[in-house]
């Protein structure tokens, strides 16, 4: 009797055991890992409404800088332990593209997306965009008497010494924006001088892209560098401010996503990227972003910029190179 007890102990607590096994296997492919460098606020709205359009849980990194994000895969390549970066730089989507980090997937869901937007092979897809421009405070402007710039070389203009305030592209995603395209506008040598022309007018460096607006909005400068979200959500809120794309255009950056090589969970996956291709993504992401890439939904910024053929490629290979001169030339 003693015996048959043990084993219908044994048996039950075995098949137990295999139950909870099956259970965390099938959670474990139920389950996509996601890196990111979007904000945690922002996360905590699109991950739930992903999760129940693609049927499976995702697992999101705490949010990471840009740059964090980027050292992360490169250690790690070609080893991943995220399934997909989802919120990345359209500059690092193109390295990664080259070293061979990611799955292709040509998604049916993307047709009506403008090519531009998108890899020709399916290794990345952008999302969403925000672009560079320049802020002046109107008030500021009037009361100096100092003319409103139309481009970037007026920017150069000695009646704006001590009036510009700028981000320093160190520690600034913006700034290294302004000044790769800057570079890519006007070619290298004549990019230098217009930073050197830019510099001589400088009243502070600061540490974000932000910071400029807010400082152009509270009259402490008349003229600033920043990013469209930073400038058009204070105009809304009506400082005296307004904010000007320069005349030869402006870069800008797309936020991407991408299968990385070794996807544990590949069919959630690409649901997942069908998924940020559709309107209701699209419209979510477009209630903080002040770009989206579909046609017809709109983002926070409501007109269309105009926007240089901005060489991603060239900016991700020369910018440890452009820092270093910049850093050399006016971070004394």
């Amino acid at each position: 009797m003693k015996i048959r007890k043990r084993s219908f102990v044994f048996i039950l607590a075995t098949s137990i055991i295999s139950m909870f096994l099956i259970s965390g296997s099938a959670l474990a492919e139920g389950v996509l890992k996601v890196y990111t460098h979007t904000d945690i606020s922002e996360m905590e709205k699109w991950a739930p409404a992903a999760e129940k359009a693609i049927g499976a849980k995702i697992h999101w990194s705490p949010r990471m800088s840009s740059n964090e994000l980027w050292s992360r895969v490169e250690a790690e390549a070609p080893n991943f332990q995220a399934d997909v970066i989802w919120g990345f730089m359209n500059m690092q989507a193109m390295i990664g593209t080259v070293k061979d980090w990611f799955i292709p997937y040509n998604s049916p869901a993307w047709k009506e997306i403008p090519a531009e937007f998108k890899d020709p092979d399916g290794f990345w897809y952008g999302f969403n965009y925000w672009f560079a421009a320049a802020v002046v405070n109107t008030d500021l402007l009037k009361k100096k008497n100092l003319p409103k710039p139309v481009s970037w070389t007026d920017m150069m203009n000695p009646v704006y010494k001590g009036e510009l305030v700028m981000p320093n592209p160190g520690t600034s995603g913006t700034a290294f924006l302004s000044v790769s395209a800057m570079m890519q506008i006007f070619g290298e040598e004549k990019g230098w001088e217009l930073l050197e022309g830019m510099n001589k007018n400088a009243g502070q460096y600061t540490k974000s892209g932000s910071a400029p607006a807010k400082l152009v909005a509270n009259g402490e400068y008349a003229l600033g560098i920043s990013w469209d979200h930073a400038i058009y959500s204070r105009m809304e809120e009506g400082f005296p401010i307004e904010g000007i794309i320069p005349s030869e255009g402006t870069a800008y950056d797309l936020d991407s996503v991408a299968i990385l090589k070794g996807c544990k969970n590949l069919e959630a996956a690409k649901k997942l990227i069908d998924w940020i291709a559709s309107k209701e993504a699209m419209e979510l992401v477009g209630q903080t972003r002040s770009k989206v890439t579909l046609p017809g939904v709109s983002g926070k910024v409501k007109f269309m910029p105009k926007l240089i053929k901005y060489n991603a490629v060239w900016a991700g290979e020369n910018k440890k190179r452009i820092m270093t001169t910049w850093k050399e030339k006016f971070q004394k």
